[in-house]
């Protein structure tokens, strides 16, 4: 039943006789030598027989070194199509590692491209703005061909431990960007006088940041790039593309990437030949896929008529100039009083002759040096000070414009309702009339019919004025000659920014102006220092064959104290008063605070109320009360006051939306 297999004894193996003598069984029940059956010898043949899909396969291992796998193959490929004819029904295909290595190029296809969505992605989710998103994945393209480019000279060709690598790289070459990018976001909010302020003071802040950034991770690299140890061939085209894409990635981050923030974001920064500027705008639009930036990112209107007020606004450029101002006394912190030339004769100045002299000399009063310094320091102040005045300016008129146009856009929505309910209360008391003539109704019902229609024209009518000096506030705001046409938005929940620190401008102003207080009173106590003089002047007569040189220093001493101790108290009390000042005032910024976030939550909480019952109660109400009229079940007063408590909701929910509005943007742009 089962078969067995016995083996000789050593002595009866040694010989291909034995195996020749061995004998088989005859189904009539002899036996008969094997040599009888069958031809026995030793010939050449395949050690082993391997089947794949029931066809025969022959496997022919390559141990490859130094070289990368894919050139290898394609070596040996030509070859044997051009040495090598292969009979009818053979075929040769290349597997092992090589097959993996096809294998993982398909799945870096796909895998490559979705990596590419997804840092998109997440960065436009982190900046909720296309635009900056876009801006950032620039780094991508020129940190790719950084990579290719760093490969090439090394002589490394194309690997999936390269396609690694440069997946790895499109997540590293973002970060630098991002690091820039929110900073100079987080610089917008503090105000600055022009973009290219911003740029250069956000550039200088996180320029040891991103030179850290790409220099940790290329020398992290570098290890591997150079390695020579087992598997160096997989590590080094990785660390190759890492560190060549890192080099033009963060030159584009310090370089090209303030650049266009300047064009895309800032607004009012670099001006741009037409020319130039339509050949890079083209440019990014191939490249980076700008119509999709233009389609869902395009300048709100809000933000364009900020930047018209910055632009036009008066007031603004008044407190600019006070800058300029400021910045230009700097320099006269070190004074020096006048040079006093003069020239004497003197009958009583002789000369080794006995005779008079004629005198020539100049003299020069200096301050003791600290007070210059000192002067220098206050001028210093006084510009820091003009600049938080500016920049609390700036926030200001960022938030006076903000809040016209919301107003604008409240008036206009109420405007629109109470002429809806103009239209309707006039058909009302026009129904009214009609029906008392017919006498179907009574002279109560006739009148207070009218005296509606009439109340809702008024409303109507003021909201209209309301609306046109809504937008009268926005021109005296703007201070533009062109004419003023705003597009018929609807009014939307403000978002409330996060702030690390609330009102944290004008906590800098108050410091600005507690150091400015100081420094006067260190200013005033330097006047106590001695002044110093110097003088140098020559003497000569007609009768002497020399001139005669002399100097004199000396110093000023203050004697008589009164004056400049009543300056330096009244400097010190000044600095105490300015200091109790600001202590109330940062007491009363954060009472200010804490009281505008309690009318934020207060109106949030009716605004999501509105947003989870009022408005779909009031749509059912217009919608039932309709159909109602409409099949006779209810009359027209009774239609007219279901749309007049339907229309009550939304006029409502607007005065909601308005103050919770109001609160938002005094916590967004919060000055006292």
């Amino acid at each position: 039943r089962f078969d067995m297999v016995l083996r000789l004894d050593k002595a009866h193996r040694t010989d291909l006789e034995d195996v020749k003598n061995l004998y088989v069984d005859l189904p009539q029940g002899g036996k008969i030598p094997l040599h009888e059956l069958a031809t026995i010898s030793y010939k050449k043949g395949a050690a082993k027989i391997s089947r794949d899909n029931t066809q025969r396969r022959i496997v022919v291992g390559i141990n490859v070194r130094n070289r990368d796998l894919e050139s290898v193959v394609e070596e040996v490929r030509s070859r044997i199509e051009n040495n090598i004819q292969l009979p009818p029904g053979y075929t040769i295909a290349y597997g092992g590692q090589f097959e993996n290595l096809q294998s993982a190029k398909e799945r870096l296809a796909i895998a490559v491209p979705i990596a590419l969505l997804l840092i998109f992605f997440w960065l436009y989710i982190a900046f909720k703005s296309v635009k900056e998103a876009l801006i950032i994945y620039t780094a991508i393209p020129l940190a790719a061909v950084g990579g290719v480019f760093l490969l090439w000279i090394r002589d490394m060709p194309f690997s999936i431990s390269a396609g690694v690598g440069f997946i790895a790289l499109f997540g590293i070459a973002v970060l630098n960007g991002i690091v820039l990018l929110d900073h100079f976001k987080e610089l917008r909010t503090q105000g600055f006088e022009s973009i290219e302020d911003l740029i250069k003071q956000g550039t200088r802040d996180r320029l040891r940041a991103v030179l850290l950034t790409a220099s940790a991770a290329a020398l992290g690299f570098l290890p591997m790039a150079v390695s020579t140890n087992v598997g160096a061939e997989v590590q080094r085209p990785l660390a190759t593309v890492v560190i060549g894409g890192l080099i033009p990635a963060t030159l584009l981050t310090l370089v090209v990437l303030p650049v266009l923030y300047s064009m895309f974001i800032g607004g009012r920064g670099i001006k741009w030949k037409s020319s130039e500027a339509t050949k890079i705008v083209s440019i990014a639009l191939l490249i980076f896929f700008a119509p999709l930036a233009h389609a869902q990112d395009s300048p709100r209107e809000l933000d364009v008529l900020i930047d018209m007020a910055l632009e036009n606004n008066q007031g603004l450029r008044s407190a600019a100039l006070k800058v300029e101002e400021a910045e230009a006394l700097i320099s006269s912190g070190f004074d020096f009083d006048n040079t006093s030339i003069y020239y004497g004769y003197d009958q009583n100045n002789r000369a080794i002759n006995n005779e008079p002299i004629s005198v020539f000399g100049v003299q020069q009063d200096f301050r003791f040096p600290t007070a210059y310094f000192s002067r220098s320091k206050m001028m210093r102040k006084e510009a820091a000070l003009q600049r938080s005045v500016y920049q609390l300016e700036e926030i200001r008129l960022k938030k006076d414009v903000t809040l016209a146009y919301d107003s604008y856009l409240i008036a206009r929505e109420k405007q629109t309702i109470f002429e809806l309910l103009r239209d309707l209360y006039t058909q009302f008391a026009k129904a009214s009339e009609r029906r008392f003539e017919l006498g179907e109704t009574n002279y109560l019902e006739k009148i207070t019919a009218r005296s509606k229609s009439k109340k809702v024209s008024i409303q109507a009518q003021q909201a209209g004025i309301t609306t046109e000096n809504a937008l009268e506030v926005i021109k005296a705001l703007i201070q533009t000659e062109d004419s003023l046409i705003i597009t018929d938005a609807k009014s939307d929940r403000i978002p409330l920014k996060a702030v690390a620190t609330p009102g944290s401008l004008v906590i800098q102003w108050l410091q600005d102006q507690s150091g400015l207080a100081a420094q006067r009173l260190r200013f005033e106590r330097q006047q106590l220092l001695p002044d110093i003089s110097l003088e140098y002047f020559q003497g000569s007569n007609a009768t002497l064959d020399q001139n005669l040189y002399g100097y004199q220093v000396g110093l000023k001493i203050p004697l008589f104290f009164n004056n400049r101790a009543s300056r330096i108290k009244a400097s010190a009390i000044a600095a105490d008063q300015t200091n109790a000042y600001i202590a109330d005032q940062k007491m009363i910024l954060s009472i200010r605070y804490k009281e505008l976030m309690n009318r934020y939550n207060r109106y949030k909480e009716a605004l999501e109320y509105y947003d989870s019952e009022g408005k779909e109660l009031a749509d059912e109400l217009l919608k039932t009360s309709e159909i109602y009229f409409k099949n006779g079940e209810i009359d027209f007063f009774q239609y007219i006051q279901s749309i007049e408590n339907a229309y009550e909701l939304k006029l409502d929910h607007l005065e909601q939306l308005h103050q919770y509005n109001k609160a938002v943007i005094a916590l967004n742009y919060l000055t006292l």
